[in-house]
């Protein structure tokens, strides 16, 4: 019985301490995009205009708004510019609306680069093909929801 017990805890353990996501991965909320968005609209330098089509979701093919969109999703620490998005790390996101088997495939087929682009364009059409995805379609939810939260509590304290 002893054994046993402490062949359980050496697993434990192990799988404990080796557990790649745990390891280098915190799960992200709305929060921390609409923190990461905030960031990156001022390291970026853009103008006030672009955060009402942000916040709509509207996202114009321009360099600047690669910019904005690379500066989000490597600073939320889910992109990566070698591999492109981090499948796994996105899809335990919304692992409770749907299981692994239906989201890593959308990701998948988004995070192709097949026209080869460079990152930055990579990173936007990436982004694009999710938010026009089951998994998009959850991100605005949960987003827009953060967001109304947010500028109901705003307007309520002024």
């Amino acid at each position: 019985m002893q054994r046993k017990a402490l062949i359980f805890i050496i697993v434990f353990t192990f799988c404990w301490l080796f557990n790649p996501i745990k390891a280098d991965f915190e799960e992200k909320t709305e929060d921390d995009f609409l923190k990461a968005s905030e960031r990156c609209l001022q390291s970026e330098h853009l103008p006030g205009t672009y955060k009402g089509h942000f916040e709509n979701f509207d996202y114009a093919d321009e360099e600047p708004v690669h910019r904005y969109i690379h500066c989000i999703w490597t600073d939320l620490k889910l992109w990566n510019d070698r591999t492109g998005f981090n499948v796994e790390h996105i899809a335990s996101l919304y692992r409770d609306k749907a299981n692994t088997e239906v989201l890593v495939p959308i990701l998948s087929v988004c995070n192709r680069n097949t026209q080869n682009e460079p990152t930055l364009k990579w990173c936007y059409n990436a982004f694009k093909c999710v938010l026009n995805s089951l998994v998009g379609q959850w991100f605005k939810e949960d987003v827009g929801r953060k967001l109304q939260d947010t500028q109901t509590t705003t307007n309520h304290v002024g």
